[in-house]
């Protein structure tokens, strides 16, 4: 008889075994054996499984076609085609679809398309979750990546309607860092106008990205408060993560997680969700000063329990009572999707608000904490800093010039990904929540311990 460990060690690989023979027998049709074969702990690539998946998607989606007047689509990754059967079904709103596919095994299925469609359907090989790492090689070799990429995207003005839909499967957390960076600095896709995403992502992604200071300073980071002073964002739907390849690993806390309750959260699903930048925002923040707006936003929350006056007053000496004593009425935020029920929300992440440069921290003091701070009102702290008579000569600038220096002198990848290298308190930790399961990634938290300290 055999050990009890060794018993269940023998079932737990028989049934992975009989698991993937199933798997591949199902889609080897339609998908290449590097999508089956292996299952992966948090891909950054995904594809529609099957149709069933592709019609239940449409569906959650019809309102919001129907509701949106754009006429270009683009589909990320469109793999077998499930889904893209279902945007050419919409002859009389989608006049132009573009389809990104970066494996070489679907390209002539999907060039099968254009052949067929040959004004309607405009098909581009290339890894556009990936988009950052086109936009470093253009900057290294002066090359056109990015603009042979996008060449079939309409441009238009920023206050303009959106020049076109996206919408894939996305598992990359540097992806969601380069739009960020893509507003900030108007460059890549955002240089072409307002794009609406329509993403299916991993629950911790958009936890993350839109939660507020109450899940804890862990979760709540800057990146956080950027997306959601950037993006209005919506939450449409639940959906099975058995319906998109490759397969996921199943997830098992370990004791040393302190994100556990994060990570634990629908596992099993990913959320589909729709974002876009908002219209106003050079209102809120005039282009030029969106730079000096990340580094603000950066800088102070390398740790949320920095006490925001004792912090400013290095930049601006005798600041604090300005902030004490503030005699302007505060403005207050509203919900942009009043139909949007909290408690149908995941848990933890917030619904989408207006952004105001008037929405005041009410009672702020010397204790008083950056992390304390929604995004709104770490917007209008940053409004208040920028109309300072002493902001022009303050030491800020000085910080930011040599910030943005070390943007243009980056000279690897990883930089470039992480804009300027400023470890925020419990870097190592907070990772595993993007955690992408590869060799590289898993190196990454080592490494900027060693900058931190350096």
């Amino acid at each position: 008889m055999l050990p009890l460990r060794c018993s269940w060690s023998w079932c737990r690989a028989n049934y992975s075994t009989k698991a993937r023979k199933e798997l591949v027998t199902r889609y080897s049709a339609e998908f290449p054996e590097k999508l089956l074969n292996r299952k992966r702990k948090v891909p950054t690539h995904m594809y529609i499984a099957n149709s069933e998946a592709a019609a239940r998607i449409s569906q959650y989606l019809e309102p919001h076609f129907q509701s949106s007047g754009c006429d270009t689509v683009m589909e990320l990754n469109s793999g077998a085609g499930y889904f893209t059967r279902h945007l050419l079904d919409r002859e009389s709103q989608f006049r132009r679809i573009i389809l990104l596919e970066s494996m070489d095994h679907f390209m002539p299925k999907i060039q099968e398309l254009h052949t067929l469609y040959p004004e309607r359907v405009k098909v581009r090989q290339g890894d556009f979750v990936n988009l950052w790492k086109l936009v470093y090689m253009d900057k290294m070799d002066g090359g056109s990546r990015v603009a042979d990429l996008l060449s079939d995207v309409p441009q238009k003005a920023f206050t303009d309607d959106i020049n076109m839909l996206v919408f894939g499967a996305v598992g990359s957390y540097p992806f969601f860092k380069h739009l960020i960076n893509s507003l900030i600095f108007q460059t890549s896709l955002f240089n072409l106008g307002r794009c609406e995403m329509i993403l299916a992502m991993p629950p911790p992604i958009y936890i993350h990205l839109t939660c507020n200071n109450e899940i804890g300073y862990l979760i709540y980071r800057s990146t956080s408060v950027l997306f959601q002073i950037l993006f209005e964002h919506k939450f449409i739907a639940k959906v099975p993560r058995e319906d998109f390849l490759p397969q996921q690993t199943a997830y098992s806390p370990t004791k040393s997680s302190k994100l556990g309750k994060v990570q634990s959260i629908n596992p099993e699903y990913l959320y589909l969700v729709k974002f876009t930048p908002r219209r106003n925002l050079h209102e809120l923040c005039q282009s030029q000063d969106l730079p000096a707006l990340w580094f603000f936003i950066k800088q102070n929350y390398v740790s949320r329990r920095n006490r925001i006056i004792p912090n400013l007053e290095k930049w601006v000496p005798g600041c604090g009572p300005r902030l004490i004593i503030n005699p302007q009425s505060p403005e207050s935020v509203t919900p942009i999707y009043p139909d949007e029920l909290p408690k149908k929300l995941p848990q933890y992440s917030c619904r989408s608000t207006t952004m105001s440069t008037r929405n005041y921290y009410p009672g702020i003091n010397i204790y008083t904490q950056f992390g304390d701070l929604l995004p709104s009102q770490m917007l209008t702290l940053f409004s208040q800093f920028r109309q300072w008579p002493e902001y022009g000569e303050s030491s800020f600038l000085a910080s930011l010039e040599n910030a943005l220096l070390k943007l243009e002198t980056a000279n690897d990848e990883q930089n470039l990904e992480d804009g300027v290298t400023l470890p925020e308190e419990d870097d190592a930790e907070a990772d595993e929540i993007m955690e992408e399961g590869s060799p590289e990634t898993a190196t990454t938290p080592a490494k900027r311990r060693r900058k931190a300290s350096s």
